[in-house]
């Protein structure tokens, strides 16, 4: 890929660092609200007042704007109470306060109401940076958070739908309906369901226009897995559900785990999602200052997302966090031959190899420094030049597959007597697929690429230890593949699914496998092996921040690499045109294997 110019307004590597100025909390912010409100009874109204550790609930919702359109009483203002006297707030619906009320039924007491519109203070700007930084805590510390669906109503019989727990074409259309509502596309809403420590959903009655419905999460949860069998279109959450769950204190809260919640999801200000994927990682950051994206037209929207990538990577490597360098791979990063920031990620929705990152996993003590500045990013790591490869591409349909490597094509039809554990579930059916395609190539491809698929082969089915290539697998491949495949996956369903990275969609598979100069194989799939030019004669690195310490499942079956023009730039610069994922490691047994380089 050539080198390309940033974008009109895209941040420097300077600017990037300088955007992301700020410190991190030890203590002087506040760690509570400043203000919530407060009713005295049902019906009477609520009035802003100091926080002073009374209970509280908060609200998650849609901020009312020009293409939201909210049902019946969402449309009503309520009043409020504060010092500079009585407001209709427009935020506050009437429909909220009713669910308040129902809620309030619910649990037997009275709670206080923190919602952000009011209980923060929208013109100052220092107190809404302070408040922000620390909505982890804020919305950890509530009760509960009451979810607002402003935009749906439930019939009778959808409501009781919505408790049966069986699933019918109907209850899919209902499910689908349902996820239909705005709350579901924002990133400020699924940052608050990751960062609450209970959730509850209301609805509108369709039969009853001023009465809120209560939906519990973990029923509206279960539907939503149960119909996503037959729609795969139906919103998949991969994040606790209203918790912070003993799963999640497990590991590392990474920042391709956090931005990939947000990233791809509707804000009004696209900067903010810094602050938010600060929040999920329960990292409280007090920015500088801050850009803004407010004011622009829809053509600079790219752009902006393009700087909070850049950010994103920038606050990750600044905490010595290495996540989104498991992420680099992904065809269509948009930072891809960007100056600067060639070698920077773009979340992977998900990939938990990326958001499972962890230090103890990988050889981060060999590089200590680690670090961006204004020069790029100067990292330690182990690289190998790519002396030649083979591309492969992979077409699925109902009749079977269709293979090319390099310029040789063939079509293969399905085996008989395959275990039905490889054909119900998508990773394994994969897995199936991408054997067969290995195995084939030895009758139909010359010898060079036969070796390529043998140890190819190896990777995939034996224990693994792709710190050391495996030797090629002897014999008829199509007899061992009888044998594998008539048994169930196993242990190898881990393998399927750390495979994930070679397929483009559900029909196409695009891979490469590569000879270095230290003698290894690698099998590789990425942004880097749709380069024009291909791979031969590059450099490829592998920084020991991403470099497993040992390969185990289930996770870490696979690591990230850059792919860097063959001669480097004035002054030992190296420029990143792509990154990949693959099966095995460049050997650092070679002389001038380990190097510390800048790259760009």
């Amino acid at each position: 890929m050539a080198h390309t110019v940033n974008p009109l307004g895209s941040f420097s590597i300077s600017e990037c660092i300088e955007a992301c100025a700020g410190a991190e909390d030890h203590g002087q912010l506040e760690d509570r609200p400043f203000r919530v409100l407060a009713s005295t009874a049902a019906g009477a109204p609520y009035e802003l007042v100091s926080y002073t550790g009374q209970p509280y609930v908060a609200i998650s919702y849609c901020w009312p704007s020009h293409d939201f359109e909210r049902i019946g009483v969402s449309n009503h203002p309520t009043q409020i109470v504060t010092p500079g006297g009585v407001i209709q707030s427009d935020h506050f619906s009437q429909f909220m306060a009713r669910a308040i009320e129902v809620h309030r039924a619910a649990i037997g007491f009275s709670a206080a109401v923190w919602i952000d519109t009011h209980c923060i203070n929208q013109s100052d700007e220092e107190e809404k940076m302070a408040q922000v930084a620390i909505l982890h805590r804020i919305y950890a510390h509530a009760q509960t958070t009451l979810i607002m669906l402003e935009d749906i109503a439930l019939t009778a019989d959808e409501q009781r739908a919505l408790k049966r727990f069986r699933i019918s074409q109907e209850t899919v259309a209902l499910v689908r309906r349902v996820t239909s509502a705005r709350w579901f596309t924002r990133a400020w809403c699924s940052q608050e369901l990751v960062l609450s420590a209970r959730t509850v959903f209301f609805v509108h009655d369709a039969s009853n226009p001023g009465n809120a419905i209560f939906v519990p999460a973990e029923s509206l949860w279960h539907l939503m897995d149960a119909a996503r069998n037959y729609d795969r279109s139906i919103p998949l959450f991969n994040v606790p559900r209203g918790g912070i769950s003993t799963t999640l204190r497990l590991f590392t809260k990474t920042m391709a785990y956090a931005l990939s919640i947000v990233y791809y999801l509707g804000c009004s200000d696209e900067y903010d999602k810094i602050s938010l994927v600060c929040n999920i990682m329960r990292f409280t950051y007090r920015f500088g200052a801050r850009p803004s994206a407010f004011g622009l037209d829809s053509g600079s929207l790219p752009v902006i997302r393009l700087n909070v990538l850049k950010m994103a990577n920038v606050i990750a490597i600044g905490r010595r966090e290495y996540s989104m360098l498991l992420a680099n791979h992904g065809p269509g990063n948009p930072l891809q031959g960007q100056t600067g920031f060639g070698w920077a990620g773009v979340p992977v929705p998900g990939d938990r190899i990326s958001e499972l990152w962890a230090a103890k996993d990988y050889e981060v003590d060999l590089n200590r420094d680690i670090l961006v500045n204004e020069s790029g990013l100067l990292v330690r790591g182990i690289l190998a030049q790519i002396l030649r490869g083979h591309t492969w591409i992979v077409h699925r349909d109902a009749v079977g597959l269709r293979v090319t490597v390099d310029t040789q094509t063939w079509s293969i039809s399905p085996i008989l007597m395959v275990h039905s554990s490889w054909t119900s579930a998508g990773d394994a059916q994969a897995l199936h697929d991408l054997l067969l395609v290995l195995a084939t190539a030895v009758e139909h491809a010359g010898s060079d690429i036969e070796l390529h698929a043998r140890v190819a082969i190896a990777y995939l089915l034996a224990e693994p230890d792709y710190r050391y290539q495996p030797a090629p697998i002897p014999g008829d491949l199509r007899t061992l593949l009888r044998d594998v495949l008539g048994e169930p996956v196993g242990w190898l369903r881990d393998i399927a699914s750390a495979m994930k990275f070679i397929w483009r969609d559900e029909e196409r598979a695009s891979f490469s496998t590569v000879l270095l100069s230290e003698g290894s194989i690698l099998l590789v799939s990425g942004n880097a092996t749709d380069l024009p030019d291909g791979l031969s004669g590059k450099t490829l690195f592998q920084p020991f921040v991403a470099r497993p310490k040992l390969f185990s499942t289930p996770m870490i079956l696979t690591a990230n690499s850059m792919v860097l023009e063959s001669s480097p730039l004035p002054e030992e610069t190296h420029r990143c045109v792509g990154c990949v994922r693959g099966l095995g490691m460049v050997s650092e047994a070679h002389l001038g294997a380990e190097q510390q380089l800048r790259i760009i």
